[in-house]
């Protein structure tokens, strides 16, 4: 299966799942299909980046790599040739200075969500939630979408430990949560299809991405 192909179907599952969401966000562009960049995991994110569906996301998470800027501009100009979101991870100078149509925070950076909205009202900010009681800050309401993890086991460092929510969990948290949630957390082209009814938003992913 090609990429183009490929990515189609999980952009077609994405918006399936969309479809069926426990909360509609009120920014209409926000994305339902998340590509998640792992410098072990996925070295060359622009070579995945280039064949992304039209409407979906980049989310840039480069981990103190020295090089951040020169593959942030990259990406932000494949987004740009390609009609995608480009979200960085942790880092509101990069993603001012490459152009980016906004943020993802880690969950020990939703702290900043609230300062981040106030100042720059106009960037799409995401977070990161690994345990329930994240969805208690106040924080959270200052995001346009949260994303929970693990949905399914994962391979992920952030998941390591973690038990996987699984379908009972994902309802429970979006019944919970203030703003929309975003799956994250060993979701595929093969077991996506269940998730059509959980309430999600849409989801993201790493390995499915992947050749």
């Amino acid at each position: 299966m090609t990429y183009k192909t490929r990515f189609a179907f999980l952009m077609n599952r994405a918006k399936d799942i969309a479809r069926h969401a426990h909360m509609s966000s009120p920014r209409a562009d926000l994305p339902c299909l998340y590509f998640f960049t792992d410098p072990v995991r996925t070295p060359h994110p622009e070579d995945i980046a280039a064949h992304l569906p039209e409407g979906s996301a980049i989310v840039y998470r480069h981990f103190g790599d020295r090089h951040a800027p020169a593959h942030a501009r990259v990406l932000h100009g494949l987004a740009k040739e390609k009609n995608l979101y480009l979200l960085i991870g942790n880092d509101a100078e990069l993603a001012l200075e490459v152009g980016a149509a906004g943020m993802h925070l880690s969950e020990s950076h939703l702290k900043d969500a609230v300062n981040l909205r106030t100042l720059y009202p106009a960037l799409c900010l995401t977070g990161a939630c690994h345990k329930a009681e994240a969805l208690k800050q106040t924080e959270i309401t200052a995001l346009d979408a949260i994303f929970v993890s693990p949905v399914f086991p994962s391979h992920s460092l952030s998941a390591v430990g973690k038990p996987a929510l699984g379908l009972k969990g994902i309802e429970e948290v979006c019944a919970l949560s203030p703003v929309p949630v975003m799956g994250l957390g060993g979701i595929t082209a093969d077991n996506a299809h269940l998730l059509s009814q959980s309430g999600l938003s849409g989801f993201g992913a790493i390995d499915a991405f992947k050749p």
